[in-house]
């Protein structure tokens, strides 16, 4: 169970309604859920509350009183027989929608007949807690709350320095929201609240400090040309010790006549920004409920909120020590060390989840590739990574029907699939392993969509495996009948280039040809330079005459299409000035080449992807066919 006190040293900020929603949101999550309406001289919930009829149309019933026994009659009870009572004789069921996936209970703040302000007048609090023993009584109390079987209790604290709210906002709360005006003086009021909250003492029941969560509310929603709310913002921060700025949550002012019969936003107008600023407020709250294990996992996605705080420490600590033994919430732990620089925390973690759940996901196994990589563990990442590849694409869907405890958000769509599988190829670029051999018909890729299919056989560049691997994609596509006639050409295009690297001239140069005299078809310099590549390997020697015509083309060309100005466009552009008797240009353009190369390029020299190191050498190659030397490509030599 966890105990969340919504309070504000101010009225009319909008606390009720704000714990109304969040109580409605974590119900709707499966939650069950207690509102304790300990606003005594200013009482406002009900338990029909969260009843539609009751929110449209009917003005009158927005105002009227609660007739359940509460907390007034609670604590008179207890009072006049010095016996805790029975709690549940006080908690009365709200009336929540069908179709509310949990349970919300109310505690109202008493029975509001005309003996009510008499009934409240006769407790002395100060008694209770120095001579009756309310702290005690109290204590009980959240243990039967506990016993009752909830999981969040939401009290409704009264405004200012009171007892009641002493009660609130320090004895019985795991976790404080308070909301504030920008104003001075719910500046002033908020701070000494705030202040006496950190300086509460540990008890036995609660060894960690109380939450705390800050919501700026009753923001005007109107132009700010002087930035008067940024220095609030600061100001708010600093005063109240607020860790970061994404821990300030803010809540503008919502012009509505809604407001006038109080609305469950989150219920009845999910769409509105109302109802999203109510929805991070309980997200923000279960993000840090060490209890809740969804809103956990939700908060570990979400590394907004770890900003460098001195609590967050601690409490990763103690999810890592109540979660040990759940797989998912270790992948979210590692994943927030490693965020945070503390890989080899992270790598341990992992290691641990791999143990309580051999097969992954592939999100899961990728992050424990890329940790054990981090770790010096190239051993242990390329076996994450073998399960990777070898993993169906659908095993993630199925694992996590399987795992009652899995989230939902787990689940990849085509896109997320893509950036995963592309990461794990760089990750496998970075260990120097050629990907040929893992992604040789791994699932992964049968279950993309075929453009996302077209961009992975892109990406297999770095070397003749993987381009036979790219040209099995696009050979897979081009039989497939349901794609236009331009994607297969472009298709047929690019199989024809990676072609070239596996020593399939012919069929290379056949489709090159055959687009080169089609107007229609992509930019006609590369074309034209990949058929006289085509036909030099076709014949054993250069065709001087295949590369004029690749120049000509370059005059011709007045829109600079085939003229890249990257090292692999102006690799090319030197070969074939070399051969159309421009042989200084080619050579100023081959030094240009050599200066223009990254960490990686295409060598025309190879038709793949290679390292500078090695495109440099291609260069080099080049320099001396340029000197005189017979030499030819890489690509036909290694192609065969």
């Amino acid at each position: 169970m966890y105990v969340v006190t919504f309070y504000s040293f101010k009225g009319g900020v909008g606390r009720t309604l704000a714990l109304l929603n969040v109580a409605y949101e974590l119900a709707d999550s499966g939650q069950r859920v207690l509102v304790v309406d300990f606003d005594l001289e200013a009482p406002a919930i009900r338990a029909d509350r969260w009843n539609r009829d009751a929110q449209h149309g009917d003005v009158a019933r927005v105002g009227q009183l609660s007739e359940n026994r509460g907390v007034v009659e609670y604590v008179g009870q207890y009072l006049q027989t010095m016996r805790v009572p029975d709690v549940r004789e006080f908690i009365v069921d709200a009336t929540t929608p069908e179709n509310c996936q949990g349970q919300i209970s109310v505690m109202s703040a008493g029975e509001l007949n005309d003996s009510y302000g008499q009934r409240l007048n006769a407790i002395d609090w100060n008694e209770l807690y120095q001579l009756r023993d309310g702290y005690v009584m109290f204590e009980d109390t959240r243990a039967q709350w506990d016993a009752a079987g909830f999981d969040y209790v939401l009290l409704d604290s009264r405004t200012g320095f009171t007892d009641v709210g002493g009660i609130c906002t320090r004895h019985l709360p795991d976790a404080v929201v308070s909301l504030f005006r920008p104003d001075d003086q719910s500046l002033n009021g908020t701070r000494q609240v705030v202040e006496a909250i950190r300086k509460e003492e540990q008890t036995p029941r609660r060894r960690q400090e109380i939450e705390q969560h800050f919501v700026m509310a009753g923001i005007p929603d109107a132009d700010d040309e002087h930035g008067h709310l940024a220095a609030r913002r600061r100001l708010f921060r600093t005063e109240l010790s607020i860790p970061g700025p994404e821990r300030l949550l803010e809540i503008r002012h919502y012009p509505s006549m809604d407001l006038l019969t109080q609305p469950i936003y989150t219920q009845t107008r999910s769409g509105t920004r109302l109802a999203r600023s109510y929805r991070i407020l309980a997200r923000r709250i279960r993000a840090w409920n060490i209890g809740d294990r969804k809103g956990i996992l939700d908060g570990l996605r979400d590394r907004r909120r770890f900003a460098d705080s001195r609590a967050l420490d601690d409490f990763l600590a103690r999810v890592r020590r109540r979660y040990n033994n759940d797989a998912d919430v270790l992948m979210g732990l590692a994943e927030t060390y490693e965020s945070r620089g503390s890989i080899l925390e992270a790598a341990e973690l992992l290691d641990r989840a791999a143990e309580l759940r051999p097969q992954m996901t592939h999100k899961q196994l990728l992050q424990l590739a890329r940790t054990r990589h981090l770790t010096q563990d190239r051993k242990g990442a390329l076996r994450a990574l073998r399960s990777f590849f070898q993993t169906d694409v659908h095993a993630d869907d199925s694992r996590l029907l399987e795992s009652s405890r899995a989230s939902r958000e787990e689940s990849l769509n085509d896109r997320d699939l893509f950036l995963l599988l592309i990461r794990a190829l760089d990750l496998l670029e970075t260990l120097g392993e050629d990907a040929a051999p893992l992604v040789t018909e791994t699932p992964i890729i049968a279950g993309l969509s075929p453009g996302t299919r077209v961009s992975v056989a892109s990406r297999l560049d770095r070397s003749v495996g993987e381009r036979r691997v790219a040209i099995s994609i696009f050979e897979g596509l081009l039989d497939e009948d349901t794609h236009s006639t331009k994607q297969k050409a472009s298709w047929g295009w690019h199989l024809a280039f990676a072609r070239m690297a596996v020593g399939d001239y012919d069929r290379a140069g056949r489709v090159f040809r055959s687009q080169l005299n089609d107007s229609a078809s992509r930019s006609a310099v590369p074309t034209a330079f990949n058929l006289a590549m085509a036909e030099w390997a076709m014949a054993g020697k250069p065709n001087e005459d295949a590369f004029r015509a690749v120049v000509e083309r370059m005059d011709e060309d007045d829109d600079g299409d085939g003229l890249r100005e990257d090292a692999n466009g102006l690799q090319r552009v030197a070969i074939a000035q070399w051969f159309g008797d421009r042989r200084e240009q080619a050579r100023r353009g081959l030094d240009a080449a050599e200066k223009a190369v990254g960490r990686t390029a295409i060598s025309c020299w190879s038709y793949t992807r290679v390292p500078r190191k090695i495109f440099l050498e291609h260069c080099a190659e080049i320099r001396r066919l340029f000197a005189g030397e017979d030499i030819q490509p890489v690509f036909m030599r290694d192609g065969c």
